[in-house]
């Protein structure tokens, strides 16, 4: 499916702060924090405004909201989506609202309504008005359509066939696919033909395309089709792996009844792994037998088996967990990411903190960061008072310190302005910027010392990148009382 515009997830984007940072500059605060916001507000060549704004979204203040409301109007359509998404962010029920929508850029509709079901800020009722509508591109309202049977809702055929005709690939695809699930072949058996009539090397890409949809929408009745792709025997072993992995999602018995077949008799090392990855996915189904079948000479495999038999058994899940996270391989740290959040907090929480503590150790990487970054936000939702000591006992100005910070800029807890106040602030250092950030962020209102050093963060004298620069000039204004002239000078918005 189309994606939308580059929105980068909060955690990730503040783990970026770690390696991006400005050298200080001078000036007024108050101009230097209207400097910043006007960055955010008018197009730049690279992009950054729409990264800009995306820090301002993270703030979730409703403070914000008479700027986002102004840049709804904004004439570039990438604004606008940031504008209607921070809004439905801020308020206590994270919703997007149909009528601003219905008046945005019809580029701006599809992206924004593409966000919000990533970003879980559309409910039932916000899709049924916009639905009712009647003015939405084809796109759009087909994915919304998606989502309304993916709800178990009623879905009008009628409009789906109409879709299913539709000029656009992806759109009549996805209508034929829906309408499929919905009992009627006849638009996916000509769309599969017309499949057929295009040249070969169209037919891998839409087919993995399929896959795809039919994990996201569930649709089980595409499974036939899917399985009949697993089993040819002149498909592509990265088409059959994709297929299996569909089969595993939406039918795990029918899945494993084709992984060992699938897989062959004398699998290549990274079908192994890969394989091996399907077989946790589907623990539910698999066995320990299974497991046993993989090669024990290899650490990656080794390990990847001994985690599928803790969740097999329920028992050392924590420690087997953490020793495959510790090999570093990517793939599977992500299915460990997924597959924590549905344990027990007890089993959870020692996986979160190794996550964490990783960036306390020699030659850390990027990648450590971004994921310790992410893992502080999920305990901190979980297991608040682990993660806040966590916080405490971490050295002062550490990399370990000013991890944990950058994952709590997500949160709305109280808790959090609060426990960065109890720690030690000596400088301008980066740990001692990003603890200020949340203590104003979280603040009704901060020390006339800590407001100027605020202001002098959102002149570049913090050690922090432009994304939470431009969180200090927003914050400085704030408790400045400044927010009304500032807005005057810099919701003058143009191309």
């Amino acid at each position: 499916m189309k994606r939308g515009i580059n929105l980068i997830s909060a955690p990730v984007l503040a783990a970026l702060v770690v390696l991006l940072f400005h050298q200080p500059a001078g000036g007024n605060p108050t101009d230097s924090s209207i400097r910043q916001l006007r960055k955010a507000v008018t197009e730049q060549r690279d992009g950054s405004h729409l990264r800009l704004l995306l820090s301002l979204r993270q703030l979730r203040d409703p403070s914000l909201k008479p700027l986002f409301h102004q840049l709804t109007q904004h004439p570039k359509w990438q604004v606008q989506v940031h504008a209607i998404l921070g809004l439905a962010e801020i308020d206590p029920n994270p919703r997007v609202d149909p009528w601003l929508i219905s008046h945005a850029d019809p580029f701006a509709q599809e992206h924004i309504i593409i966000n919000a079901l990533d970003l879980d800020l559309i409910g039932l009722d916000q899709i049924k008005e916009l639905l009712s509508w009647g003015g939405l591109n084809d796109h759009p309202q087909v994915l919304l359509l998606g989502e309304l049977l993916n709800q178990n809702q009623e879905v009008d055929t009628n409009v789906l066939a109409e879709l299913a005709q539709s000029s656009d690939d992806q759109v009549n695809g996805l209508a034929s696919c829906l309408l499929l699930q919905l009992g009627k072949r006849e638009h996916f058996e000509r769309y599969l033909q017309d499949l057929q009539n295009l040249p070969g090397t169209y037919h891998q890409p839409r087919k993995l395309w399929l896959f795809e949809i039919a994990r996201k929408y569930k649709l089980t009745s595409m499974l036939d089709w899917v399985e009949q792709a697993v089993i040819d025997p002149e498909s592509d072993p990265d088409l059959v792996y994709w297929g299996l992995m569909t089969l595993i999602q939406l039918d795990p018995p029918r899945g494993m009844a084709r992984w060992e077949q699938c897989l062959g008799p004398e699998p290549s090392k990274r079908a192994l792994v890969r394989y091996s990855l399907l077989l946790l996915e589907s623990c539910d189904e698999a066995t320990q037998e299974e497991f046993d079948k993989l090669p024990a000479d290899d650490a990656l495999l080794r390990n990847m088996a001994g985690a599928g038999r803790a969740l097999c058994t329920g028992e050392n899940i924590a420690s087997s967990f953490v020793s495959l996270l510790e090999l570093g391989h990517t793939k599977s740290t992500l299915w460990i990411q997924e597959t924590i959040e549905e344990l027990p907090l007890e089993q959870a929480t020692p996986v979160y903190v190794a996550m964490i503590n990783a960036v306390s150790k020699d030659h850390v990487r990027d990648a450590h960061v971004a994921l310790a970054v992410q893992a502080t936000d999920k305990l901190f939702q979980r297991d608040p008072e682990t993660l806040l000591n966590l916080l405490e006992s971490a050295e002062d100005d550490s990399l370990l310190q000013q991890t944990i910070l950058l994952g709590l800029f997500e949160t709305r807890s109280l808790a959090v302005g609060q426990a960065a106040a109890k720690l030690r602030r000596i400088g301008s250092g980066r740990a001692d910027s990003l603890a200020l950030l949340l203590i104003a962020k979280h603040a009704s209102t901060i020390s006339d010392q800590d407001r100027h050093q605020i202001g002098t963060i959102a002149a570049g004298g913090g050690r922090v990148s432009d994304v939470l620069q431009i969180q200090a000039a927003w914050l400085y204004l704030k408790h400045s009382e400044s927010l009304d002239h500032a807005l005057s000078q810099v919701t003058a918005v143009g191309p």
